[in-house]
Parts: C-alpha cells; structure tokens; sequence
C-alpha cells in the first residue's frame, strides 16, 4: 500500500459549490478504488493525502497533476504502509480557519497565511500536525490524553471525528445553496446534494 502527500494551488478560486462537488466526487469514486484520505483546504491551496493500493494511488495522483483546476502541484512525502491512517474517510475534509489552529497547541504559532506551498513544502513537521488530528487512531488532543483504550472510548472518539467532518461539509453545503441563489442558479441537484445531506445526519 502507498500513502502520499502532496499540495497544490488552485488555478481559479473555488466557490464552495466547487469544494462540494470535489468531495461529492471522492466520496462516489474513492469507496470502490480502495482509496481512503484526507483534505485540508484554506487560502486556495490544497493539503492532501492519498492512501491505498499503489497502482490506484499513483493513477489517482497522475490524474490531479493533470487537472487544468490544480496548479504548483508537488509531493511532499511518499511512503509505504501496512496500516491505514485515514480509514474512515473516503476523503475526510478541513477547511481550516484561524479559530481552528488556536484550538490545537502545537499549531498556535502557525499563522493561516502561512498555509501555501512554499512555506507548508519546508516545514514538515507543521504539515504533520495538521494531518495528525484527523487521523483514524487519534484525532482531538484532549482525546489523545486519555489513556483508556476500551470499546467506549474508541466509540466516542470516531463520534467526534464523524460530527466534525459532517459539520465541515454540511456548512460548505450550505453556503454553495447561498450562493447558488444568490446568482439565479439554484438547480434540483443542490436539492439533491441537501436532500443526502440530510438523510446522512438522520442517520447518526
């Protein structure tokens, strides 16, 4: 198995209708090609990993260093593993904030608009931190803390990773409808999207 992380730029602004439609994309595709990640987005640049199969892995690489919406495409580590990181994500998603980065300690002294390729590319280790939290084994740092390792436990942490990434994408959901209406484009597939979303809260 291979896991990768690689940045990129956007080449025009993506609105949030567009940040949906790539995680609406991942979600339908990832699933059935055994591929599992998570993506962080801020200030028009994409943080991202991939892990799964190595044929599958690279295709899917090959095929976002190609795509006219991505540009300053570059790998930043590459490596072989046993275990997956990101198993409960088919594309877990951030859209980080500066009220984000001040809930975690180690990220306080990184400043949003650092998060870009030439700074993220140099400085592994804040790119590790950002990752770690979403991570299938650990994610909150009041979570890691806790020594238990029993059933509930585990439980309450994967609760707390589901909530935050459903939240993230249901509030990107929204402001897509926002801006959708705002423009005369409202179309039955925002409907759609909202009637998904809807049904995959119910079902928490």
């Amino acid at each position: 198995m291979l896991r990768v992380t690689y940045l990129s730029r956007e080449s025009n602004a993506f609105s949030a209708r567009a940040l949906v439609d790539l995680l609406e994309h991942c979600k339908l595709r990832n699933p059935a090609q055994g591929v599992t990640g998570m993506l962080m987005y801020a200030k028009g640049t994409f943080l991202q990993t991939l892990e799964g199969e190595t044929s599958m892995v690279e295709t899917l690489l090959g095929k976002i260093e190609r795509d006219s919406r991505h540009r300053e495409f570059k790998v930043i580590k590459r490596e072989s593993a046993t275990t997956r990181l990101y198993e409960n994500w088919s594309m877990g998603f951030e859209r980080l904030t500066e009220a984000t980065l001040q809930e975690v300690p180690a990220l306080r002294a990184f400043q949003l608009e650092d998060f870009n390729p030439e700074f993220l590319s140099i400085h592994p280790t804040i790119v590790e931190n950002l990752l770690e939290r979403h991570r299938s084994v650990h994610w909150d740092p009041l979570i890691r803390e806790i020594g238990a390792r029993d059933q509930f436990i585990n439980e309450l942490r994967r609760a707390l990773v589901n909530a935050s990434h459903r939240n993230e994408q249901a509030l990107l959901l929204i402001e897509s409808v926002i801006e959708a209406s705002a423009e005369g484009n409202l179309t039955d597939n925002h409907l759609q999207l909202c009637g998904r979303m809807v049904e995959t809260l119910r079902k928490r």
